[in-house]
């Protein structure tokens, strides 16, 4: 029996177009349109940047509202993680004018300080501290379970950052 170079050629072709298409069909549908769909719901912040990878989701985000923003933050990580299909998901936050984040990195050990030794009622005062001596327009530092959210805004430009609590060796009352 005689097979034709050209038709197994092309049905191998056609196998993995069919089989790649397939995949990112479900990339597609699956995964990335309910994770947009979820995010254009936000009222505190807007997508810039998608990515679907093999191993990795990446959300990059603008926050427009940094009041409400935790609150819709944490239901995006829990909502990521259920149709991430196993991926990990990494958010990042685009806010980062150059001048703010200076001034982030300058008060950064201290805030840092702050976190380490659990003092954290420290960070509000720290984040005004700032505030005055910079002139911002607007500063605040939120805190929840998991993270603390900083905004720091001047004229046009705004820093936000999320930093995660480290809570393995903090003590809690229950009770």
């Amino acid at each position: 029996m005689q097979l034709k170079k050209g038709a197994i050629g092309m049905s191998l072709v056609a196998t993995l177009a069919l089989l790649f298409g397939g995949w990112f069909l479900y990339q597609k549908i699956e995964i990335e349109e309910p994770i947009r769909a979820e995010i254009g719901q936000l009222q505190s912040a807007s997508v810039t940047h998608l990515t679907v990878g093999k191993d990795k989701i990446e959300i990059d985000l603008k926050v427009t509202k940094p009041e409400a923003f935790p609150q819709e933050y944490r239901h995006l990580q829990e909502l990521t993680a259920s149709l991430s299909a196993g991926k990990q998901v990494e958010i990042q936050v685009e806010n980062q004018a150059q001048n703010l984040k200076d001034i982030w990195a300058n008060g950064q050990f201290v805030f840092t300080e702050a976190i380490e030794l659990h003092q954290y009622s420290r960070i509000p005062q720290l984040v005004e501290q700032w505030k005055a001596e910079h002139q911002l327009d607007d500063a605040s530092a939120l805190m929840d379970d998991t993270n603390i959210y900083v905004y720091l805004k001047k004229g046009a430009e705004d820093f936000y950052t999320i930093v995660p609590r480290t809570v393995e060796d903090e003590v809690t009352a229950r009770g």
